[in-house]
């Protein structure tokens, strides 16, 4: 049961955590960046001894993280960030334990990077060249660990209680906290490593079909595919790299529960490259270029068609500002892409795949392209799952199912509801309740 609180609160939009119009003036700041780093980053230069991409990395960082603490009503107001003001005296203790915290976080996770062999590879080569472009900020960490330490609403933070557990310190009510924290941070360790990936290569990419003679098939949606997938994983990046309560855009909870974990890490390498080769490979070659190629108005229209939801695709990640993250609450996005559906990206995404691999094309046969379309729409139900296992974990925020209550009665496929029930948020018991925030308890393309 929704109380009626709730339902007074969901006759309006929520505010979002992040402001769109910021995110895309960040955005535009960040694509002239690529552009002036794109000498220096072509295809053919091979690698260069920094990563070239950090930097407009830092310059959509710096634009949305000045004006949103110049100008606070950029943004909405949550607990748990950091005050302008001092709440309590400097206490280099509990500096010094936060500190030990952060840095033992960081010697767990370069320890399991050491022992896992997926790591030891050329494929996360970017990966070590952000760290090592990044390494130099390093210096900045215990200044701010102190200039943090009286803003902080928490005495006892994650870093400080899994200090406080590797000095012997911790309490058995600080647990779920030490819990979260752990969880944050395999989140990060395991998507930042990609991400940084594949904007190197999307970015070599965009170059490639920026200065290609006769690309394979039209230039202008080579382009502006390779532009959509690269503003998406800027800002996937970007997310990964500024989570910090400075920004406001720390973790505030993590999903709770296997299967929500499960349905989202199996739709990223190094899960997929099984899943997607001996399960769910849904196309035989026939994509929809070469499937139209007698047909050139309707293969321009077609053409366009997958960009619009390309781009819209890259816009649900824009919209998220400082705050992208998998598997995490970060902020209720309820702006951009997100005024029109909760889940315009998932539904842009799986949308663009039937354009592209065109599986009920035929051309293999019936019996192939009836697989090839189950295949597919398998696929497409993960997405589903992962859909609802982000609304069960978001429900924990009355701002989420304020938001979820009002997209029943105001959003894009709110007349389809009546057709496919499913449709339709009904908030699981007990959300709501705002104990994400209260106690300490806890979008690459999959191909």
């Amino acid at each position: 049961m929704v109380s009626r609180e709730f339902q007074e609160t969901a006759a309006r939009r929520p505010q979002s955590a992040t402001n769109f119009a910021l995110s895309v003036v960040a955005m535009a700041v960040g694509l002239g960046l690529v552009w002036l780093i794109a000498p220096w980053h072509q295809p053919d230069m091979g690698r260069a001894f920094q990563y070239l991409p950090l930097i407009p990395c830092l310059g959509v960082i710096l634009v949305i993280a000045g004006a949103e603490l110049m100008l606070p009503r950029l943004r909405a107001a949550r607990p748990g960030g950091l005050t302008q003001r001092t709440l309590r005296p400097l206490d280099l203790r509990r500096v010094c334990v936060r500190l030990w915290g952060f840095a033992a976080t960081l010697g767990l996770i370069a320890f399991v990077y050491w022992l896992l062999p997926e790591y030891h590879g050329d494929f996360y080569g970017p990966y070590w060249l952000f760290l090592r472009t990044l390494a130099p900020f390093a210096v900045l960490v215990p200044l701010y660990f102190l200039w943090a330490d009286p803003r902080t609403g928490e005495s006892r933070d994650e870093y400080y209680v899994f200090g406080s557990l590797l000095l012997g310190r911790t309490t058995a009510s600080e647990w779920p906290l030490i819990g979260r924290h752990l969880l944050g941070w395999t989140v990060k360790a395991f998507f930042l490593p990609l991400m940084t990936v594949y904007l190197d290569s999307e970015l070599r990419s965009l170059y490639g079909a920026w200065g290609a003679a006769e690309p394979a098939t039209m230039p202008a949606y080579q382009l502006f595919y390779h532009l959509s997938y690269a503003i998406d994983l800027l800002y996937c990046v970007v997310g990964y790299t500024a989570t910090t309560r400075l920004f406001d855009s720390h973790i505030r909870s993590v999903e709770p529960t296997v299967a929500g974990w499960l349905v989202a890490l199996i739709c990223y390498q190094p899960f997929y490259s099984v899943i997607g080769r001996f399960y769910l490979q849904y196309d035989q070659g026939t994509f929809w270029d070469n499937w139209l190629q007698a047909w050139p108005t309707l293969r321009a229209f077609w053409a366009a068609a997958i960009i619009v939801l390309a781009l819209t695709y890259a816009l649900c990640t824009v919209s998220f500002g400082l705050r992208f993250s998998n598997l995490t609450h970060r902020g209720i996005i309820t702006s951009g892409p997100y005024r029109f559906t909760k889940h315009p990206a998932y539904l842009a995404k799986n949308l663009s795949w039937w354009l592209i691999s065109v599986p009920f094309a035929g051309g293999m046969g019936w019996n192939t392209m009836l697989r090839d379309c189950c295949l597919l729409a398998l696929l497409n139900g993960i997405y589903y799952l992962r859909a609802r296992t982000e609304e069960r974990h978001l429900s924990r925020d009355p701002a989420y199912v304020a938001y979820a209550l009002w997209m029943n009665e105001h959003g894009l496929l709110r007349r389809l509801i009546p057709l496919l029930p499913f449709l339709r948020y009904r908030a699981p018991t007990g959300a709501g309740t705002g104990a994400e925030e209260s106690a300490p308890v806890p979008q690459r393309p999959s191909n």
